[in-house]
């Protein structure tokens, strides 16, 4: 939960300087972005999808021409 009290969603993975993943959640009433370390029992499979999110949705038109 936020600070605000509402719930957290995941919307990216990145890896920080030292090789290790973490999660980045964003508030799903005020927007506040948090991050916390990939845990034993996270499924890599849905981390690979939020890391592969931005290409199958870029935020600009592929068919450009």
């Amino acid at each position: 939960m936020s600070a605000c009290g509402a719930g957290m969603e995941p919307i990216a993975v990145w890896v920080r300087q030292d090789g290790e993943w973490a999660i980045v959640h964003r508030c799903e009433s005020c927007g506040h972005l948090r991050t916390n370390r990939v845990a034993g029992d996270d499924n890599p499979w849905t981390m690979m999808s939020l890391a592969a999110k931005p290409l199958a949705q870029p935020p600009f038109p592929l068919d450009a021409g």
